[in-house]
């Protein structure tokens, strides 16, 4: 608090330091303001063109993985061609070994053609064909390599973890994990199984796509959220449980806390996601960030040189003539201004110099008037205890000394003496003090003097009481407050139905003031009269 009210008082404490803070106000805040405008505009464009190129390169990788995916399914249905020719011979001819090798040579160049893991095709065990152990097997080898629910699936890709090749084709016994697009026939009437092959692909080759594209994680996953192929390979076959993957469209951008997710849905169902750190975004437009910062840094210290120096030159006559003023208030009678004498002539006075001269002419009028014044403030002086002895009512008065007459009368001496110094009490505190505020304690006191005096006339009849908070005494209020108020609460309080008169008062305190009332017990004002009061009031 101490820091604020210094700083509070070293802008409101000159002109020039105002005018400063003006000036700061009027530029830097509208230069603020536009610059976060500004930046959040370009921190938003900047951020959507970042994170619209890294979904153009997304969407080219996308296509490679399509075309390759395409591909496999091309060549998947260029094997059904050979298919059709393989399943119609059962015997050992020549003929039917010369199909077989035709096949076989077939997949063979579109396996090493395309570059494929492998091309595995299950036939009955009848076929002489099952047999060959290299691109064909037995049927009943897909429960060997657990594959026999793929039979009756009507998934048209799936992923298979470490799968093997025979020795002959791989000796190195090192198994890998692969996609496969698979073709299953069965025969509609016998619901057996004619043929199920597989175009195999490693999920080597698509995790290279992915880490070839961009600088960022990207996997893709079937519609079960197993991770088909990952940038990070140790990852591949695990679930992604935490992305909602019920989109509406092919191309879809989800934003959490820290990321960006790219889902786009490839030909065969997949999903392909890449992830985009925000802070990916940020460090891409840094630069544009510095660049900004340098700009604001440069021209702060170009605005407050022209703010300083503009507001100098145009308070320094204004100070001057408030130096004057200043002198002038403190007692000189006379002040000259002498940047005025520099001046050629009054032509070239501005609202400034106008001002200073009006200032000198009006020094002469208040000297000669400062008697006046002086004059004035006396006169005033004793209107003011004119009109404090005037508030005390000469009734009052009267009936002290009356009682004081008729107990010195009857012999009461010990009662007029108190009486009389109740009213010596009550005339010095109430005369003393020439200030128009007094403290709440002062006031409750001559209001218990006069009380005490009131009784004394009443016979007794009056009595009080006086609460006050802790500490409330000590606050100001304007001398006199509480005394009318209870010479009236007395004046129309008494009646031949009530003799006895209560009066309570409470000093207590409020939300931001000081809360006095004034109760009585007495008979009050009557309601005709009361209305006519309320009326005129209104």
């Amino acid at each position: 608090m101490t820091v604020i009210r210094y700083v509070k008082n070293f802008i409101f404490s000159k002109y020039h330091h105002r005018l400063i803070f003006s000036f700061l106000i009027c530029t830097m805040l509208p230069l603020i303001l536009m610059g976060s405008v500004l930046y959040s505009i370009t921190h938003k464009i900047a951020g959507d063109s970042i994170l619209n190129s890294v979904i153009l390169a997304d969407d080219q990788l996308n296509i490679r993985i399509n075309n390759r995916l395409n591909q496999a399914q091309k060549v998947s249905g260029t094997i059904q061609y050979d298919m059709y020719s393989l399943i119609q011979k059962m015997s050992d001819s020549r003929e039917d070994f010369a199909i077989i090798s035709n096949v076989r040579d077939n997949i063979s160049l579109l396996k090493s053609t395309f570059d494929f893991y492998h091309i595995d095709i299950f036939l009955d065990e009848k076929n002489i064909a099952a047999s060959e152990g290299l691109f064909f097997h037995p049927l009943s080898d897909l429960r060997k390599k657990d594959l026999e629910d793929i039979i009756n699936s009507n998934q048209k890709w799936i992923y298979k973890k470490q799968y093997p090749l025979p020795y002959v084709i791989d000796n190195t016994k090192n198994p890998q994990d692969v996609i496969a697009c698979l073709n299953v026939l069965n025969n509609q009437v016998s619901g057996n199984t004619e043929y199920v092959y597989l175009v195999l692909l490693r999920t080597d080759e698509l995790s290279q796509m992915l880490q070839d594209s961009v600088d960022l994680t990207g996997y893709i996953i079937d519609k079960n959220g197993t991770v088909i192929s990952h940038t990070s390979k140790e990852l591949i076959g695990n679930k992604i449980n935490n992305i909602d993957l019920n989109i509406n469209s092919d191309n879809t951008i989800i934003e959490n806390s820290s990321l960006y997710y790219h889902i786009v849905i490839l030909d065969n169902g997949w999903y392909h996601i890449t992830e985009i750190p925000k802070n990916y975004i940020f460090k891409h437009i840094y630069t544009l960030l510095r660049t900004f910062l340098i700009i604001i840094f440069l021209s702060v210290p170009i605005i407050l040189s022209v703010i300083f120096f503009t507001s100098i030159n145009l308070t320094d006559r204004i100070s001057k003539l408030s130096s004057a003023m200043d002198n002038f208030k403190l007692g000189n009678k006379s002040i000259d201004l002498n940047y005025m004498s520099s001046l050629d002539n009054s032509e070239s006075f501005d609202e400034v110099d106008k001002l200073g001269l009006t200032f000198l002419n009006m020094q002469s009028s208040i000297n000669k008037n400062m008697q006046s014044i002086l004059e004035l403030t006396l006169s005033e002086e004793k209107l003011k205890y004119q009109l404090l002895q005037s508030q005390i009512n000469p009734h009052f008065l009267y009936n002290i000394l009356g009682t004081i007459q008729t107990c010195q009368t009857i012999g009461k001496i010990d009662i007029a003496n108190h009486m009389i110094s109740n009213l010596t009490r009550f005339y010095r505190m109430s005369l003393r003090k020439s200030d128009e505020k007094i403290k709440i304690k002062d006031e409750l006191e001559i209001s218990k003097l006069y009380l005490e005096m009131e009784q004394l006339c009443r016979q007794d009849t009056l009595s009080w009481t006086i609460n006050a908070e802790d500490g409330i005494e000590n606050f100001l209020i304007c001398k006199f407050t509480l005394q009318p108020f209870l010479e009236n609460s007395i004046l129309h309080s008494y009646s031949s139905e009530h003799p006895n008169i209560h009066i309570n008062i409470d000093v207590c305190y409020g939300d931001d003031e000081v809360i006095i009332t004034i109760e009585d017990n007495g008979c009050g004002i009557p309601n005709d009269k009361l209305k006519q009061i309320r009326y005129k009031l209104t």
